[in-house]
């Protein structure tokens, strides 16, 4: 075991000496990123080629890093204008609020808040972790899979629990 070790080490290095700069040039051209997003774009292709348990059957490594490094460099796109369109649409609605909002609907939104506050603490940690990468970051449900190593289905089921605990608490407190 520890030779089929080595040879997986020295097999992922020799890949990642012979590919790693083709790899940012490629990502930096194709994304339009700079040379440090492509370089970290690149690192977790790799690490997640090193975890393959079949790494030295792989029959094209620098191909199946190819598409690694673009599916990761999508998820960071797509990640990136979720965040900003949310932030300029906070940022938009908080200018219109602000002109509106007297303090009797300010404290009403202070409530709630502290409601979905308190219920989401109360979750269990896995499902309070699923629902803030889906609401707070903006991630889909493949993208929240993949990342913490569920399935599709089981990380739908945990949001959809958690939006209804968060729906019952606000319809109880009259909300």
């Amino acid at each position: 075991m520890n030779t089929q070790n080595n040879n997986k080490d020295a097999f992922v290095m020799e890949v990642y000496i012979k590919h790693r700069q083709e790899l940012c040039a490629y990502i930096i051209s194709k994304f339009g990123v700079d040379a440090s997003d492509a370089e970290d774009i690149v690192q977790s292709a790799f690490a997640k080629f090193a975890e393959l348990d079949g790494v030295l059957s792989v029959e094209n490594p620098r191909a199946f890093l190819y598409k690694s490094c673009s599916n990761i460099a999508i998820d960071i796109k797509r990640h990136n204008k979720v965040r900003h369109g949310y932030s300029a649409e906070v940022f938009e609605l908080e200018e219109e609020a602000t002109d509106s909002i007297g303090p009797e609907r300010a404290n009403e939104s202070r409530q709630r808040l502290g409601i979905i506050a308190r219920v989401m603490w109360a979750m269990p940690s896995r499902r309070r972790q699923l629902l803030m990468m889906s609401r707070f970051d903006g991630l889909s449900y493949a993208e929240i899979a993949r990342q913490v190593g569920l399935s599709e289905t089981v990380v739908r089921k945990h949001i959809a629990k958690a939006l209804e605990d968060c729906r019952k608490a606000l319809k109880a407190c009259g909300e």
